[in-house]
Protein backbone atom coordinates (compact mmCIF):
# COMPACT_ATOMS: atom_id res chain seq x y z
CA UNK A 1 0.00 0.00 0.00
CA UNK A 2 2.88 2.36 0.69
CA UNK A 3 4.29 1.50 -2.74
CA UNK A 4 1.00 2.66 -4.25
CA UNK A 5 1.47 6.06 -2.63
CA UNK A 6 5.09 6.10 -3.82
CA UNK A 7 3.89 5.37 -7.37
CA UNK A 8 1.31 8.14 -7.09
CA UNK A 9 3.76 10.83 -5.96
CA UNK A 10 6.31 9.72 -8.59
CA UNK A 11 3.74 9.88 -11.39
CA UNK A 12 2.26 13.17 -10.16
CA UNK A 13 5.70 14.73 -9.69
CA UNK A 14 6.92 13.68 -13.13
CA UNK A 15 3.70 14.88 -14.75
CA UNK A 16 3.57 18.30 -13.12
CA UNK A 17 7.26 18.82 -13.84
CA UNK A 18 6.54 18.31 -17.56
CA UNK A 19 3.43 20.51 -17.40
CA UNK A 20 5.32 23.38 -15.71
CA UNK A 21 8.10 23.09 -18.32
CA UNK A 22 5.53 23.38 -21.12
CA UNK A 23 4.07 26.44 -19.38
CA UNK A 24 7.63 27.85 -19.35
CA UNK A 25 7.68 28.62 -15.64
CA UNK A 26 11.00 28.75 -13.81
CA UNK A 27 10.92 26.17 -11.00
CA UNK A 28 13.93 25.89 -8.70
CA UNK A 29 12.59 22.94 -6.67
CA UNK A 30 9.63 20.56 -6.64
CA UNK A 31 8.47 18.03 -4.05
CA UNK A 32 5.27 15.97 -3.82
CA UNK A 33 4.03 14.42 -0.56
CA UNK A 34 1.10 12.02 -0.13
CA UNK A 35 -0.97 11.45 3.00
CA UNK A 36 -3.33 8.47 2.68
CA UNK A 37 -6.27 7.43 4.84
CA UNK A 38 -7.37 3.78 4.66
CA UNK A 39 -10.70 2.15 5.39
CA UNK A 40 -10.97 0.43 8.75
CA UNK A 41 -12.43 -2.80 7.28
CA UNK A 42 -10.87 -5.36 4.94
CA UNK A 43 -9.66 -4.90 2.23
CA UNK A 44 -8.72 -1.54 3.79
CA UNK A 45 -8.42 0.41 0.55
CA UNK A 46 -7.41 4.06 0.54
CA UNK A 47 -10.49 6.23 0.93
CA UNK A 48 -8.82 9.64 0.88
CA UNK A 49 -5.39 10.83 -0.28
CA UNK A 50 -4.04 14.35 0.03
CA UNK A 51 -1.39 15.20 -2.57
CA UNK A 52 0.73 18.12 -1.44
CA UNK A 53 2.63 19.87 -4.23
CA UNK A 54 5.54 21.95 -2.93
CA UNK A 55 6.63 24.19 -5.80
CA UNK A 56 9.39 26.80 -5.65
CA UNK A 57 8.39 29.33 -8.30
CA UNK A 58 7.33 32.95 -8.56
CA UNK A 59 4.75 32.02 -11.20
CA UNK A 60 1.20 33.31 -10.57
CA UNK A 61 -0.47 31.04 -8.05
CA UNK A 62 -3.55 30.50 -10.21
CA UNK A 63 -1.30 29.25 -13.01
CA UNK A 64 0.34 26.73 -10.66
CA UNK A 65 -3.15 25.63 -9.62
CA UNK A 66 -3.94 25.16 -13.30
CA UNK A 67 -0.84 22.97 -13.69
CA UNK A 68 -2.11 20.80 -10.82
CA UNK A 69 -5.50 20.46 -12.54
CA UNK A 70 -3.81 19.27 -15.75
CA UNK A 71 -1.69 16.85 -13.70
CA UNK A 72 -4.81 15.38 -12.07
CA UNK A 73 -6.29 14.67 -15.49
CA UNK A 74 -3.17 13.24 -17.13
CA UNK A 75 -1.32 11.37 -14.36
CA UNK A 76 -2.09 7.67 -14.90
CA UNK A 77 -1.60 6.66 -11.26
CA UNK A 78 -3.86 9.48 -10.07
CA UNK A 79 -6.60 8.50 -12.51
CA UNK A 80 -6.45 4.84 -11.48
CA UNK A 81 -6.27 5.36 -7.70
CA UNK A 82 -8.82 8.18 -7.98
CA UNK A 83 -11.41 5.64 -9.14
CA UNK A 84 -11.42 4.29 -5.56
CA UNK A 85 -10.13 7.11 -3.34
CA UNK A 86 -10.71 10.85 -3.27
CA UNK A 87 -7.38 12.40 -4.33
CA UNK A 88 -7.31 15.97 -3.02
CA UNK A 89 -4.52 18.34 -4.13
CA UNK A 90 -2.86 20.97 -1.95
CA UNK A 91 -0.40 23.63 -3.11
CA UNK A 92 2.49 24.97 -1.04
CA UNK A 93 4.15 27.69 -3.10
CA UNK A 94 7.67 28.81 -2.20
CA UNK A 95 8.15 32.30 -3.60
CA UNK A 96 9.85 35.63 -2.91
CA UNK A 97 7.96 37.64 -0.31
CA UNK A 98 8.34 40.71 1.85
CA UNK A 99 10.00 39.92 5.18
CA UNK A 100 6.84 40.96 7.05
CA UNK A 101 5.02 37.91 5.66
CA UNK A 102 7.31 35.58 7.63
CA UNK A 103 7.70 37.45 10.92
CA UNK A 104 4.92 35.75 12.88
CA UNK A 105 6.20 32.33 11.80
CA UNK A 106 9.82 33.17 12.63
CA UNK A 107 8.89 34.49 16.04
CA UNK A 108 6.82 31.39 16.86
CA UNK A 109 9.40 28.87 15.63
CA UNK A 110 12.80 30.52 16.00
CA UNK A 111 12.71 33.52 18.31
CA UNK A 112 9.87 33.35 20.85
CA UNK A 113 11.96 35.45 23.26
CA UNK A 114 11.97 38.40 20.84
CA UNK A 115 9.32 40.90 19.86
CA UNK A 116 8.24 41.41 16.25
CA UNK A 117 10.00 44.80 16.23
CA UNK A 118 13.24 43.15 17.38
CA UNK A 119 12.95 40.63 14.55
CA UNK A 120 12.42 43.45 12.10
CA UNK A 121 15.52 45.28 13.36
CA UNK A 122 17.68 42.19 12.66
CA UNK A 123 16.55 41.79 9.04
CA UNK A 124 19.41 42.41 6.63
CA UNK A 125 18.46 45.23 4.22
CA UNK A 126 19.95 43.40 1.21
CA UNK A 127 18.45 39.99 1.94
CA UNK A 128 15.89 38.29 -0.29
CA UNK A 129 13.09 36.51 1.55
CA UNK A 130 11.26 33.36 0.53
CA UNK A 131 8.01 32.21 2.10
CA UNK A 132 6.18 28.90 1.78
CA UNK A 133 2.53 29.87 1.34
CA UNK A 134 -0.31 27.35 1.72
CA UNK A 135 -3.84 27.30 0.27
CA UNK A 136 -5.08 29.50 3.13
CA UNK A 137 -2.39 32.07 2.21
CA UNK A 138 -0.59 31.45 5.50
CA UNK A 139 3.22 31.31 5.72
CA UNK A 140 4.25 27.79 6.74
CA UNK A 141 7.96 28.17 5.96
CA UNK A 142 10.63 30.84 5.55
CA UNK A 143 14.26 31.47 4.61
CA UNK A 144 16.34 34.50 3.68
CA UNK A 145 19.55 34.80 1.67
CA UNK A 146 21.74 37.82 1.11
CA UNK A 147 25.30 39.10 0.85
CA UNK A 148 27.27 38.88 4.09
CA UNK A 149 30.98 38.06 4.61
CA UNK A 150 31.80 34.77 6.30
CA UNK A 151 33.80 34.93 9.56
CA UNK A 152 35.59 31.70 8.57
CA UNK A 153 36.40 31.78 4.85
CA UNK A 154 37.48 34.63 2.60
CA UNK A 155 35.31 34.83 -0.54
CA UNK A 156 34.67 37.68 -2.94
CA UNK A 157 30.91 37.07 -2.98
CA UNK A 158 29.66 35.31 0.15
CA UNK A 159 25.94 34.98 0.88
CA UNK A 160 24.33 33.97 4.16
CA UNK A 161 21.29 31.77 4.73
CA UNK A 162 19.16 32.89 7.66
CA UNK A 163 15.74 32.37 9.24
CA UNK A 164 15.19 28.84 7.93
CA UNK A 165 11.95 27.71 9.56
CA UNK A 166 8.84 25.62 8.99
CA UNK A 167 5.76 25.14 11.13
CA UNK A 168 5.58 22.02 13.30
CA UNK A 169 2.95 20.55 10.97
CA UNK A 170 5.28 20.88 7.95
CA UNK A 171 8.36 19.44 9.63
CA UNK A 172 9.73 16.25 8.07
CA UNK A 173 7.84 16.75 4.79
CA UNK A 174 10.75 17.97 2.65
CA UNK A 175 9.67 21.61 2.64
CA UNK A 176 12.96 22.78 4.20
CA UNK A 177 14.86 21.28 1.26
CA UNK A 178 12.61 23.14 -1.20
CA UNK A 179 13.15 26.43 0.66
CA UNK A 180 16.91 25.90 0.75
CA UNK A 181 16.99 25.03 -2.97
CA UNK A 182 15.16 28.29 -3.78
CA UNK A 183 17.63 30.28 -1.68
CA UNK A 184 20.66 28.60 -3.27
CA UNK A 185 19.26 29.14 -6.77
CA UNK A 186 18.88 32.84 -5.97
CA UNK A 187 22.46 33.01 -4.68
CA UNK A 188 23.74 31.39 -7.87
CA UNK A 189 21.79 33.95 -9.88
CA UNK A 190 23.63 36.67 -7.96
CA UNK A 191 26.99 35.03 -8.83
CA UNK A 192 27.65 34.07 -5.22
CA UNK A 193 30.77 31.96 -4.74
CA UNK A 194 30.08 30.80 -1.20
CA UNK A 195 26.98 30.35 0.98
CA UNK A 196 27.11 29.94 4.74
CA UNK A 197 24.81 29.81 7.73
CA UNK A 198 24.78 29.67 11.51
CA UNK A 199 22.90 26.42 12.00
CA UNK A 200 21.36 25.03 15.14
CA UNK A 201 23.14 21.82 16.11
CA UNK A 202 19.87 19.94 15.56
CA UNK A 203 19.94 21.05 11.89
CA UNK A 204 23.48 19.88 11.08
CA UNK A 205 22.26 16.73 9.35
CA UNK A 206 19.86 18.73 7.17
CA UNK A 207 22.62 21.01 5.89
CA UNK A 208 25.08 18.14 5.47
CA UNK A 209 22.59 16.38 3.18
CA UNK A 210 22.54 19.56 1.07
CA UNK A 211 26.33 19.50 0.73
CA UNK A 212 27.26 21.94 3.51
CA UNK A 213 30.24 21.29 5.79
CA UNK A 214 31.10 22.64 9.25
CA UNK A 215 33.51 25.61 9.35
CA UNK A 216 33.47 26.25 13.11
CA UNK A 217 33.22 24.52 16.45
CA UNK A 218 29.94 24.44 18.34
CA UNK A 219 29.08 27.68 20.11
CA UNK A 220 26.18 28.85 22.22
CA UNK A 221 23.65 31.49 21.17
CA UNK A 222 21.86 33.06 24.12
CA UNK A 223 18.21 32.02 24.54
CA UNK A 224 18.49 29.55 21.62
CA UNK A 225 21.26 26.99 22.22
CA UNK A 226 24.13 25.33 20.40
CA UNK A 227 24.99 26.46 16.87
CA UNK A 228 27.68 25.70 14.31
CA UNK A 229 28.64 27.61 11.18
CA UNK A 230 28.34 25.59 7.98
CA UNK A 231 29.09 26.47 4.37
CA UNK A 232 28.78 25.40 0.76
CA UNK A 233 31.02 26.56 -2.09
CA UNK A 234 28.98 27.06 -5.24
Amino acid sequence: MELMLASLVTCAGTTIDAVLAKMRFEVSALNVVADGTRATTVPRVFTNIELEYQVASDAPRHRLARAIEVTERTCSASAMIGAVAAVVPRLIQVKTVDAVVTRALRRAVLRPHQSVSELEAEEHPDATWFGAIDDEEDAVGSVSVGPEPSPDVAADKAFRIRAMATTDAMRGRGLGAVLLAAALEHARGEDAEYVWCSARSSAQGFYRRAGFAETSDLYDVEHIGEHVRMALRL
